[in-house]
């Protein structure tokens, strides 16, 4: 089992944690190999890779990549240096194209990534294209997790767990929501539901 959506303080006001830090405790917690998936940024891939090598274990280069209009988001998992040039031009295109398209940008940059995602509309097209698709499923299942499997048994596209972290231990959960706070201009007390992670998305 590899913990594939991980995310570290580089996605800021949503992760807690330094790159070494996870890589620290992942060993600890029996993995031997992680993906840090930071959402629009490679900023914590220089620690990351350190921390990798500090602890033995053997790094997954990656990014979430999200779209500025509307929650559809997409994890980009490195294959080879030619994903890594494709991950680095997507996100690029994502922070400096005002009318950028997660859809298009992803299929345009495909080569090279592993591509996971949550949306059934998304991954059939995807697969479609000929892209390396898989079915990313959430901690918590829920009717949108059912039509993803669904949609994947029909298309024949495997589907993995992405329960994502964004904190290392439970007791960081309140770090996390007042992080979530910040980021909203708001209160503890008046954050919305669903502006934080849940509080079992920690690096189990």
């Amino acid at each position: 089992m590899t913990p594939l959506t991980v995310r570290s303080h580089y996605s800021l006001m949503w992760g807690t944690c330094a790159p070494a830090a996870i890589c620290a405790a992942a060993r600890q917690r029996g993995y031997s190999r992680l993906a840090l998936t930071d959402a629009d940024n490679l900023y914590g891939l220089w620690p990351f890779l350190d921390g990798c090598e500090a602890e033995g274990l053997q790094p997954i280069v990656g990014a979430e990549v999200t779209a500025p209009k509307s929650p559809l988001r997409a994890v980009c998992l490195v294959e080879n240096p030619v994903g890594y040039r494709n991950l680095c031009g997507l996100i690029t295109r994502r922070h400096c194209d005002p009318e950028f398209d997660l859809e298009s940008g992803v299929t345009r940059h495909a080569e090279g990534l592993v591509v996971l995602t949550r949306s059934p509309e998304l991954l059939a097209r995807w697969h479609h294209a000929g892209l390396a698709v898989y079915g990313a499923l959430p901690r918590r299942p829920d009717g949108a997790a059912l039509r993803l499997r669904q949609a994947a048994r029909r298309l024949g596209v495997p589907t993995v767990a992405t329960p994502g972290s964004f904190f290392l231990d439970p007791a960081e959960f309140s770090l996390h929501r007042v992080l979530r706070a910040i980021a909203g201009n708001t209160t503890l007390d008046r954050l919305p539901a669903g502006a934080a992670a849940p509080a079992d998305a920690w690096l189990a």
